[in-house]
């Protein structure tokens, strides 16, 4: 059998490079019918929540749970879904360091309808150490504000005697 028998249709394999991850999920979100989907993130410490706040289909539905699909397997074989993709993607998204310290909060906003630069959005606002409102130092109270101390027992006796009763 020659060549030209074995692919009568003369198909050519797409050599094309393959599309990345981010482009193949914009390609799979559109497909879904996905506008947007909005992540609040909000972290300080060492710690960090990354969570679905919003999405907005095309046709106008909203929704705050994405469909569990599997879209890739690990060296190891665990599933990775969509929803956790796009957790992971969200909480990099930002440029600046929101977990770590005093940390920071925002908004990360995902486009897959809109041009490829503009398919992600972050707003974000970082925490400064000199930041924080909370802080006082001990000195700081005014100990003429506070009500005087009452010793209950005292206050018991006085009670018992008649004065102060009303």
């Amino acid at each position: 059998m020659d060549a030209k028998q074995a692919n009568p249709a003369g198909y050519v394999p797409d050599q094309c490079v393959p599309a990345s991850e981010d482009k193949q999920v914009m390609n799979l979100l559109r497909a879904l019918g996905i506008e947007e989907i909005e992540y609040h993130l909000d972290g300080g410490g060492d710690s960090g929540d990354t969570n679905l706040e919003r999405i907005l289909y095309a046709d106008g539905r909203e929704d705050t749970h994405l469909p569990e699909l599997p879209i890739s397997f690990s060296s190891r074989g665990e599933i990775h879904t969509l929803g956790h993709y796009l957790d992971d993607l969200a909480s990099n998204l930002p440029e600046g360091d929101w977990i770590n310290n005093e940390g920071g909060s925002g908004e990360v906003f995902i486009r897959p309808r809109a041009d490829e630069e503009d398919w992600f959005e972050c707003n974000m606002t970082y925490h400064d150490e000199d930041d924080s409102e909370d802080d006082f130092e001990e000195d700081d109270l005014d100990d003429d504000d506070d009500p005087a101390a009452i010793d209950p027992h005292q206050h018991d006796a006085v009670l018992a005697d008649g004065e102060g009763a009303q």
